[in-house]
């Protein structure tokens, strides 16, 4: 018997979610998005109240060979190379940076050596929402970096 196909919209962003994390983004008319990772829904494209252009891998747009400067970057990156996707667009966002990670990305994507990798960049944590869906394990953490100062602090220290 043949293993039944996985859903593979269990993986995307459901769409609710991505419109009421949206409006947290102190986005102004005129700001251009990236969507660093559309998916084959575009769920973060289709519903950004300003412009948004995307990248995805599988139609031909890598975004980790991106080289424009843009406005803000945003979307639900790939976990696996979550940090990767960061120091990216740490170095092409002008304005911020908007993530959704799940829990064990937030405990090992942002060390304090790598916050503060991206505090040297201009980036700080300014906002935190947490959010669950009932199809993913465990919370969610919906991340706004701007470059201006935040409200996280750290130590390299260690005890």
């Amino acid at each position: 018997m043949k293993p039944k196909p996985k859903d593979i919209s269990f993986h995307y962003t459901n769409e609710e979610m991505v419109k009421d994390l949206l409006k947290l983004i102190p986005l102004e008319k005129g700001d251009v998005v990236l969507d660093a990772g559309s998916g084959k829904n575009k769920v973060w494209q289709k519903n950004c109240p300003v412009k948004c252009l995307e990248c995805e891998i599988e139609d031909g747009c890598d975004f980790l060979k991106w080289d424009k400067k843009i406005d803000w970057i945003l979307g639900n990156p790939p976990y696996h190379i979550g940090w990767q996707f960061t120091e990216k667009a740490s170095q092409f966002s002008n304005k911020g940076i908007a993530w959704l990670v799940n829990n064990t990305e937030m405990n090992s994507l942002f060390t304090p050596r790598r916050l503060s990798i991206m505090k040297d960049a201009g980036f700080e944590i300014t906002h935190i929402k947490v959010v669950a869906d009932k199809r993913w394990f465990g919370r969610y953490y919906f991340l706004i970096f701007e470059k201006k100062k935040g409200f996280v602090s750290w130590t390299r220290k260690t005890y």
